[in-house]
């Protein structure tokens, strides 16, 4: 089965990677509706469980495999033969497993460089057998010494592997660390598709993202609302939204549906978003300062950098509170249908602001409207 996809392009791995997030369980309901949403959206790749966790997973992962949706479907394994055949159990389009690569990594696992190239070959070798697409993850790659990553590479190359994933682990890169070690890989293995996997250890996962597609990446695995273990993963929305505004690349996704699919995965996680959650947070369209309103009723483009339309938001919010200004109140209280005028609201600005500074927050509508009730009484 061939699947279209450009170059860059994202894999979603919310359904395994997202999932680990502590205290986060889906019901296969859940992930189907998932699955189904980010194919809609374009993913044209998704990473959907690890299968050797038992009969259920390789049922649910089966199950999202027969919805015969227009992308590839991967699951995660361990470096061990028993993964790769829970793997084939689930009739998933591909296979990616991973390996220690840090010196660290190493010593936790109580293995050696030799084990790491020997068990490589054999996994693949047998991989072959099984799929036509499989990859290989670098597991801890940011903390590996740059000469054994670069061996390393090359023998995924030469192993027939698809793609090499190339972790950050504890989110300890910066963009300028990301670019070097984009840089360093790619100089020992120029044919081999790099894929980087960006944990938020530092909060820089969504950056370091976008630094790894802009240099040299083929893809980046990414989550909804950057759902994953401990500090999470690089947002999906996030990344697919910088790249389109700030490296001028578009990923070729449906960015009006990421709103419905960060709900869906809000909801299905138990993880609600905070208030100023980039591209689909609650506040992330919404305006109280009086300047900040003056200028968006001149032009949209002054303190928005993308409609609400774009990412499948209704509209602008504006909220009237301590920072708001008579413009912007005017243009509040027409769009709840109030008459005021510019010279009554400038007289209820300081009532306004006592207001909302004895209730420490913006005023609801109908708060407003009952203050607008008192001034004129």
């Amino acid at each position: 089965m061939n699947f279209a996809q450009t170059t860059p392009y994202l894999i979603d791995t919310t359904l395994r990677d997202g999932e680990q997030a502590a205290g986060v369980v889906f019901v296969l309901s859940e992930k189907m509706n998932i699955a189904a949403a980010l194919a809609e959206a374009g993913i044209p790749e998704l990473e959907v469980g690890i299968p050797a966790m038992g009969a259920e997973e390789v049922t649910h992962i089966r199950s999202i495999v027969q919805m015969g949706l227009p992308c590839r479907i991967l699951t995660w394994g361990r470096a061990h033969l028993d993964d790769l055949h829970a793997a084939v159990d689930t009739c998933a389009h591909g296979f990616h497993f991973s390996l220690p690569v840090s010196p660290i990594h190493l010593r936790a696992w109580g293995k050696t460089q030799d084990w790491v190239f020997t068990t490589l070959a054999r996994i693949a070798h047998e991989a072959k057998d099984y799929f036509e697409y499989f990859s290989v993850g670098a597991q801890d790659a940011s903390r590996a010494d740059l000469d054994f990553l670069q061996e390393f590479a090359q023998a995924v190359q030469a192993c027939g592997a698809s793609r090499l994933r190339l972790a950050d682990t504890v989110g300890c890169l910066s963009p300028l660390t990301t670019a070097q070690l984009l840089q360093g890989v790619r100089q020992a293995s120029p044919e081999l598709p790099l894929e980087f996997h960006g944990h938020n250890d530092l909060g820089m996962a969504t950056a370091n993202t976008v630094t790894a597609l802009q240099t040299g990446a083929a893809a980046a695995s990414v989550t909804v609302n950057g759902l994953g273990e401990r500090a999470g993963n690089a947002a999906l929305e996030e990344v697919s939204m910088a790249m389109k505004l700030t490296a001028q690349r578009d990923l070729g996704l449906h960015t009006e549906r990421f709103y419905r699919l960060s709900e869906l995965v809000s909801h299905a996680s138990g993880r609600s978003l905070r208030e100023d959650k980039p591209i689909v947070g609650p506040a992330a369209f919404r305006h109280e300062s009086g300047i900040h309103l003056r200028g968006l009723a001149s032009d949209r483009a002054t303190y928005e950098a993308f409609t609400p339309a774009q990412v499948g938001v209704r509209e602008t919010e504006f909220v009237s509170g301590r920072h708001s200004g008579s413009a912007g109140l005017v243009a509040i209280a027409r769009d709840a249908g109030i008459a005021l005028d510019r010279d009554q609201a400038t007289r209820l600005l300081p009532r306004l602001r006592d207001r909302a500074l004895s209730l420490k927050r913006g005023l609801t509508t109908s708060e407003l409207a009952a203050l607008i009730v008192e001034s004129t009484v």
